[in-house]
């Protein structure tokens, strides 16, 4: 990757976007093209290996791992599951394994836990993509499931009066090693870090109850104002995870940077916690993206598969591209949406309507798909109009006052229609790249 200034440059005025496993085509005249949000052009590493052996060797916060983990220790390590592929769990998982070997660790002695949150199970052939078919006869592979009582244990509760249930392989007498990938995340502030605990391996109700704190303590609030992509300090949603992963205790951390081409970065590698806000510092400084001024229309994708799976990951990047929307403009989201809305009640939740309805219902019974609906329908309020350019049935994407495409170019016909000459902004990977104004503190 060429190096170059972080922040905007001067695009063509043609376009191929990822949609899905295919690609969209479309055209911004030049007068109207502000800039396209990228964050900056780090260098990737250009040896993955010796920078995780460094990692390891000098960790934030942290002895070695080598004088952490000995002959004879039990080892489970958290991996991210199938919606966390941008991780390329396949390309490092194996590096940190002989790692742990060259330390003493057996393959015997290791297991690899599958952080599914929320998430279904992953079939044997996205196992497969996830971690590679020889890692899964190389060690035992456990999936975590937040609904299944039996595999959870209770460990009181949070600060913050959050149930904490984690699943019982980590509790039971093995030394944790936590892994991901540090990117912005729409209402957790960071992923990566604390997230593999809640809610990677985290019960249904501690999700839920964790989950529930995005929400404004004053009903009619809608979403906390520290409930938001960059933000920890004060961020009730973070600070609570990280309440609950100190519960746990990890024994280590492994989180990785990449660039929106999937191009490794860095490796923050240490105490959970530490090595965590290395990393988030990182991807702050990387990806927060100086914007001059805001556009009447911005078109924002996640970048394709497999970030754009589900109506829940497609909308993730909605906080970063408000941002960057002038009031009254329109926002254009792209996502495939191959595996549908996501598998969950979704459909309850879109059949609701209003966000005042959809509020009333989630401080009644709080769910994850209630919450992403929620802040849809929000979000349709507040701008001109909002477009979300899937594969979707038009049907399930108007109930919330959400407007269909198929094309990202029919899409923004329709916002020129309402806004004659209206200034683009293109964000194709809006989730990682926070835009952020001069007025901004």
């Amino acid at each position: 990757m060429t190096a170059c200034a972080r922040g905007w440059y001067a695009s063509p005025m043609r376009f191929r976007w990822p949609f899905g496993r295919t690609e969209q085509s479309f055209e911004v005249p030049e007068r109207l093209l502000v800039g396209s949000v990228e964050g900056e052009r780090v260098p990737p590493l250009p040896d993955l290996q010796r920078a995780l052996r460094t990692a390891l060797k000098e960790p934030v916060g942290s002895p070695p791992l080598f004088h952490l983990f000995r002959p004879g220790d039990r080892v489970l390590v958290v991996v991210p599951d199938f919606h966390r592929m941008w991780v390329r769990t396949p390309v490092w998982l194996p590096l940190l394994l002989n790692e742990l070997n060259r330390s003493g660790v057996n393959d015997r002695d290791l297991e690899l836990l599958v952080a599914t949150g929320t998430h279904p199970r992953p079939s044997w052939e996205e196992l497969r993509e996830m971690l590679g078919e020889k890692l899964m006869s190389r060690v035992r592979v456990s999936v975590h499931d937040a609904r299944d009582p039996a595999g959870l244990v209770r460990l009181g509760e949070s600060a913050a009066g959050t149930p904490i249930y984690l699943n019982r392989l980590a509790l039971g007498g093995r030394k944790v090693i936590l892994t991901g990938g540090v990117v912005p995340h729409a209402f957790a502030g960071f992923g990566g870090g604390r997230k593999a605990v809640v809610p990677g391996i985290a019960g249904m109700r501690t999700i839920l109850a964790n989950h529930r704190l995005a929400l404004h303590p004053r009903r009619g609030g809608g979403i906390h104002p520290r409930a938001a992509p960059g933000v920890l300090e004060g961020n009730p949603v973070s600070e609570d995870m990280e309440d609950i992963a100190a519960r746990l205790s990890p024994s280590f951390i492994v989180n990785f940077a990449l660039s929106e081409e999937g191009e490794f970065l860095r490796v923050f590698a240490g105490q959970w916690r530490e090595a965590h806000r290395a990393g988030c510092r990182f991807v702050e400084e990387a990806f927060r993206v100086p914007v001059r001024e805001r556009g009447d229309i911005v078109v924002a994708s996640r970048g394709g598969h497999p970030m754009d799976l589900t109506f829940y990951q497609a909308f993730q990047s909605y906080a970063n591209a408000q941002a960057a929307l002038k009031p009254g403009g329109v926002l254009i989201m792209v996502g495939e949406c191959s595996e549908g809305v996501g598998g969950y009640d979704f459909e309850k939740w879109f059949d609701l309507g209003s966000a005042e309805a959809i509020e009333e219902e989630l401080r009644r019974e709080f769910t994850v798909p209630g919450f992403v609906v929620y802040r849809a329908a929000l979000l349709a309020r507040r701008v001109r109009r909002l477009i979300l350019v899937s594969g979707l049935p038009p049907e399930t994407v108007r109930r919330i006052g959400i407007t269909p495409h198929s094309n990202i170019a029919d899409a923004l016909r329709e916002a020129w229609s309402l806004i004659p000459e209206g200034k683009v902004i293109l964000m194709p990977h809006a989730s990682q790249t926070i835009p952020a104004l001069p007025e901004d503190p």
